[in-house]
């Protein structure tokens, strides 16, 4: 059987003639330094499969099951990809300069990559179920930020706009309404993205799971709150898109502030609704109400340099390393 997709691989110390039945090799590059990537589909379903590839010799078929000192090789070798974008754009402003790529790798091997990257050379993430927002209490961030009373749970009963104009929410940490700068498909994740001064934030929605509130992802404390059954994956899979579409870096700078029109009937999501005060009629007399945005609350006279912090923590694990 000719596989050249194949050729020179050996598994086992023997070559490879032939694979299990409906399974074909797609692609083959290479990764970093002495690594390379074979990724392989079946025919009938579409399914796709990594072989990990230390020169010649076939070493594992997910990132995570290779050996200890080849994984740390290989992730080392990713820093260059993955470090810029962690101390960056996932969790604080754009850089002033733009960060390598690796868009010419296939999903599948990216995804395994930043996820296995974030996993273990970033700060472990706080994951905590949705039920924290439930009572309304103000959240204490494990960086030191202070969420007040009431803004998560406004915050996840969010939901996506529909033909019903831009997604707009108010932030969780200045109560500022704020329109997604991006949004994007991480497989079935519908990721957008939000900037509040230096602080970014991220809602995702799974297709899959329709009846769930969306997740809320805050990279700089870091912490992430969800009820999806995936949720540990979030953090790598946004990465590895930011990893494998360098378009981003235009799609942010690009990407408009609210402005009050934004705000209309229909338009916002994820405000926190009060009953009004019993108040007598109006007299004919007065004007009609315009609906013209209210002057939102001014934001805390110190906001925290999210990215400066994020970078000391991650370079701090670097050095033991």
């Amino acid at each position: 059987m000719t596989l050249p997709l194949l050729d020179g691989v050996k598994l086992d110390g023997f070559p490879v003639e032939q694979l299990y039945p409906g399974w074909s090799p797609a692609s083959r590059n290479v990764v970093a330094d002495d690594f390379s990537v074979v990724v392989f589909k079946e025919d009938a379903t579409g399914k796709q499969a990594c072989w990990w590839l230390e020169g010649d010799d076939y070493c594992a078929s997910h990132v995570l099951t290779l050996d200890e000192a080849a994984r740390k090789r290989l992730l080392v070798a990713m820093d260059r990809v993955f470090w810029p974008l962690a101390t960056g754009v996932l969790g604080a402003p754009l850089p002033p300069q733009a960060s390598p790529s690796c868009e010419t790798l296939p999903e599948i091997a990216v995804n395994e990559l930043s996820g296995s990257w974030i996993g273990g050379f970033a700060p472990h993430t706080l994951l905590l179920p949705s039920g924290h927002a439930d009572s309304g209490e103000a959240l204490s961030c494990p960086n030191g930020r202070q969420i007040t009373e009431n803004r998560l749970t406004a915050l996840l009963a969010a939901q996506r706009g529909q033909g019903q104009g831009p997604l707009i929410v108010s932030s969780p940490f200045t109560a500022l309404p704020l329109l997604a700068q991006i949004t994007f498909q991480v497989q079935s994740l519908s990721v957008s993205r939000f900037q509040d001064a230096d602080t970014v934030f991220y809602l995702i929605w799974n297709e899959a799971f329709p009846a769930l509130r969306p997740s809320f992802y805050y990279p700089d404390a870091p912490m992430l709150i969800s009820d999806d059954p995936a949720a540990a994956m979030i953090p790598g899979l946004i990465l590895g898109w930011y990893a494998r579409h360098p378009e981003h870096v235009f799609l942010i700078q690009d990407a408009r502030p609210f402005r009050a029109e934004d705000f209309g009937v229909g338009q916002a999501s994820g405000f926190r609704s009060t009953p009004p005060e019993e108040t007598p009629p109006p007299s004919p007399s007065k004007e009609a109400p315009s609906y013209t945005l209210s002057q939102p609350p001014a934001p805390p006279s110190h906001l925290p340099a999210s990215g400066q912090r994020l970078k000391s923590r991650i370079k701090s694990l670097f050095s033991r390393r």
